[in-house]
């Protein structure tokens, strides 16, 4: 079969195709689709007024837009790099419909989000959460709480730890001292009339003030500076080169002191990350330390409510800031806050019972008070018996007399210690195995505290508590592993203790509007059934 071409100006290569590429956002977008809730949030809370466009120049992109993307990327994929949100702006559908085809870079969303958005977003949170809470149903009477540890974006081998920091410092203090002992003693040998003190504090500027003495009678005398195989250094050089270094050793620790900011320990690469305990170690699993963030948040309803960010290893400190936090965004404070043992110590239990807060949070060594006595363990605290007049009662049936008390003020709330004292063990068969003290075997006893210890444990054994704690489990526990297994968020990204907090926050928006997208659409799908059966 032949063909036939009656144009003239014909073309085997044509340079555009006349097919119609544009698209509704009505017609293309599904009905279920998130993008849509993203929208129905961002124009509800009125995102404009939280955007800066103070730093945005005429030819820059608009911030709710860029704002919109951000959030939708965060909602879809959990986390999301800017490369990757530049990526979706040229190939995702409901990407190229907010940004109007238009195709921002990855340093035009760097920008925004360091520029626009690292103040606002904490309080775009709480919005956010208040319009979810007007929109389907919380309980917000119960607040789940839990933490966990993620892993700081640090190198490897970036540990700093205030101990040998001071260590290291005062040994390299004390070298330098002997070097100074040794110009003295060079500068007598000349018949110099020089002398230099020994200070007892490390002092940066007062070495370089004798180093730069140094260096001009060096000068002055002729004496040549010599480096490399070969060359014979002389006396005062010798010295000279040993006092730079340990100055230069000297400044490297005080800017290390500077960098732990009160901290036990950080990291170079991250100085607001501190070294903790970590479920898995990459270290050959030597259990070795690793950076992270304490990241604690408040569930209700598998809602996130509250989010606290904290460079403290232990839970036991954040709970107060938390709670703090939690009535300064909603004005008021949860009833019932369930907890692991982690929460539990005197100054967390003063803070509920001073705001009206359910003790509902368990405390160190509960489960082992459940455990039965036997010969091993029948000599710890836990599993001494009471008498009559509620006196502790050892192994051996001796009473415990009261010794002294005293006023614990360490903590935020003033706790009334009494040492209990037996006098009964100089005779005692059983003390071998029940203490090595002298004087007889020791309690350190807290009556309030044991008050407290007593009211979580009826209130936890109750059938309410059982739920509670079985709530507890399934939204906060449920919350990280959805965070950490399906989402991929498992590591920190961003530096810094403001960068980490941004990242947190968007995170957790993120799962919220999916949270609240899934409950829409279900709730819908139950209206439209009942329209079905009506009909």
């Amino acid at each position: 079969m032949q063909t036939n071409i009656y144009e003239t100006n014909y073309k085997a290569y044509q340079p555009y195709m006349l097919l119609d590429f544009t698209f509704s956002f009505e017609k293309d977008i599904a009905h279920d689709d998130i993008c849509r809730t993203i929208i129905e949030i961002m124009e509800g809370i009125h995102i404009g007024r939280y955007v800066d466009f103070k730093n945005r120049n005429t030819h820059g992109y608009d911030g709710v837009m860029m704002f919109k993307l951000l959030i939708l990327s965060f909602a879809l994929f959990g986390y999301t790099s800017t490369r990757e949100l530049e990526r979706l702006c040229k190939t995702d559908i409901r990407f190229m419909f907010i940004s109007q085809c238009q195709t921002p870079s990855h340093m035009a969303f760097e920008r925004f989000i360091k520029d626009d958005l690292t103040m606002p977003i904490e309080d775009i949170f709480y919005d956010i959460n208040k319009y979810i809470e007007s929109h389907i149903s919380i309980n917000t009477d119960a607040l789940c709480i839990d933490g966990t540890k993620y892993e700081a974006n640090a190198n490897k081998n970036t540990f700093i730890w205030r101990k040998n920091t001071i260590r290291n410092r005062t040994k390299r203090w004390r070298k330098t001292l002997l070097c100074i002992q040794r110009i003295n003693s060079y500068f007598k040998g000349m018949n110099i009339n020089v002398h230099y003190s020994l200070l007892k504090e490390p002092s940066i500027d007062y070495l370089l003030t004798i180093a730069d003495k140094v260096e001009l009678y060096m000068k002055n005398q002729n004496i040549q500076f010599v480096y490399g195989k070969g060359k014979r250094k002389s006396d005062i050089q010798r010295i000279y080169d040993e006092l730079k270094e340990n100055a230069i050793k000297l400044w490297e620790y005080s800017i290390h002191l500077d960098m732990l900011q009160g901290k036990n320990s950080c990291s170079k690469t991250d100085p607001d990350a501190t070294f903790m305990h970590m479920k898995y170690d990459y270290y050959n699993h030597t259990n070795i330390f690793k950076p992270g963030y304490n990241i604690q948040i408040g569930v209700s309803d598998g809602i996130i409510r509250n989010i606290y960010v904290s460079s403290d290893g232990n839970d036991l400190k954040a709970y107060i800031p938390f709670m703090e936090k939690y009535k300064q965004a909603y004005g008021e404070l949860p009833h019932k806050t369930p907890a692991d043992a982690g929460y539990g110590s005197y100054d967390n239990y003063s803070y509920c019972k001073e705001n009206g807060i359910e003790l509902y949070m368990k405390y160190s060594g509960y489960y082992k008070e459940r455990e039965k006595a036997t010969q091993k363990n029948q000599f710890k605290l836990i599993h001494f018996k009471r008498d009559e007049k509620n006196q502790f009662v050892c192994p051996a049936g001796h009473t415990f007399e009261l010794d002294k008390e005293t006023i614990d003020t360490r903590g935020i709330y003033q706790k009334k210690n009494r040492m209990l004292v037996n006098h009964h063990c100089q005779d005692c068969p059983m003390r071998s195995q029940c203490t090595k003290s002298k004087t007889g075997r020791t309690i350190s006893y807290c009556e309030e505290l044991d008050k407290f210890h007593e009211e979580v444990k009826r209130n936890v054994q109750s059938e309410e508590g059982i739920q509670l704690m079985y709530q507890r489990s399934n939204e906060t526990e449920g919350t990280f592993g959805d965070l950490k297994a399906n989402q991929k968020y498992d590591r920190i990204r961003r530096r810094g203790e403001a960068g980490v907090r941004l990242e947190i926050y968007l995170v957790c928006i993120g799962h919220n509007l999916r949270k609240y997208h899934r409950l829409k659409m279900k709730s819908e799908k139950q209206v439209k059934g009942m329209l079905n059966i009506i009909n």
